[in-house]
């Protein structure tokens, strides 16, 4: 959350203080609205006051304004407002709650993953996640087996920014859970499994799911934890029906320095998809192998100007002569 709040002319608060009472709802929101431009404490009240409001677009416009105001009552205030019977004021609230930074924020944010809508309690979770709050893991960990999606897969992202070992069994349940956008969710949390535990199986299992999103996380996750037992499934994935899962896979591979990657990397040069021939080459690159030069030559007059670039780096790099060698 980025503050751009000053502090106001008290004559001029006073002005807002009476809008904010006109009977008039579309005067009441306006004033909600100049209210985020002020640090005063009394324009945070009168914005928590907003939330009490009887029309919807106001209490809507409370709680965009309050994005711009922290402390406990602002955050408390918001959290409550999660559970508005109007769907713009419960929409206004999470948003006003996600990315604080606010380690203070962290207990009521707890107690409110905890209890309340589904929609409460995702919202509640999504604002944890930057908060990288230990006490946060526990509950995260319980609401694996919520009955909400949405919400199971909250909580799968807060237990990736913890990065704590100790998760990672509850994400390698998560990377099987019915719903596609659990399991992808659980692909990108486990981002700090390293080498030789368990969790690796989740990521390679991510390689073969049924949706090719979650497919491609596993393959995004792979190259960013650089898993030299993954080489095999990596390679296999460049034959993956979906670019989008072969354009990571070929990244992963390049990161790996997968020498027995070069035939499918080499193929991918071939492939109608621009981006692909691009990491691709960038992937022969990275590999450094000469025996890449030959496919390699075959790309350095490619029609795409990003391509060329690359596979002439990429040639450099095999020792072919070419740019950065």
């Amino acid at each position: 959350m980025t503050m751009t709040v000053f502090d106001a002319d008290p004559d001029e608060l006073g002005v807002l203080a009476e809008r904010a009472r006109s009977a008039d709802p579309g005067v009441r929101r306006v004033a909600m609205l100049a209210l985020a431009e002020t640090a005063e404490p009394e324009a945070a009240t009168l914005l928590i006051g907003g939330l009490a409001d009887d029309a919807a677009e106001v209490r809507a416009a409370a709680a965009q304004a309050l994005e711009e105001h922290a402390g406990p009552q602002v955050i408390g205030a918001l959290a409550a407002a999660l559970e508005d019977p109007a769907p713009g004021v419960r929409e206004a609230a999470a948003v006003a709650l996600a990315d604080r930074h606010e380690p203070d924020a962290a207990p009521l944010l707890i107690a409110r993953a905890t209890r309340g809508t589904p929609f409460a309690r995702a919202a509640a979770f999504r604002a944890l996640r930057e908060l990288a709050a230990p006490a946060a893991g526990p509950v995260a960990l319980a609401a694996l087996t919520d009955a909400s999606p949405t919400v199971r897969r909250e909580a799968v992202a807060v237990l990736g920014w913890l990065r704590d070992p100790d998760t990672h069994a509850g994400l390698m349940r998560s990377a099987g859970d019915p719903e596609a956008e659990v399991r992808r969710a659980a692909m990108t949390a486990l981002v700090s499994v390293r080498s030789g535990v368990p969790a690796v199986a989740a990521l390679l299992s991510g390689l073969r799911d049924s949706d090719w999103q979650v497919r491609e996380e596993a393959a995004a996750t792979l190259a960013r934890n650089r898993l030299a037992e993954a080489e095999t499934a990596l390679i296999r994935a460049m034959d993956d029906p979906v670019w989008q899962v072969q354009l990571k896979a070929a990244a992963a591979l390049g990161r790996l320095r997968a020498v027995a990657a070069l035939p499918m990397l080499a193929i991918a040069l071939a492939s109608e998809v621009s981006n692909l021939r691009r990491e691709a080459a960038a992937a022969l690159g990275e590999i450094a192998d000469p025996a890449a030069l030959p496919a390699l030559h075959k790309v350095a007059a490619d029609p795409d100007p990003e391509v060329r670039k690359t596979a002439l780096w990429a040639i450099g790099r095999c020792g072919g002569g070419g740019a950065g060698h």
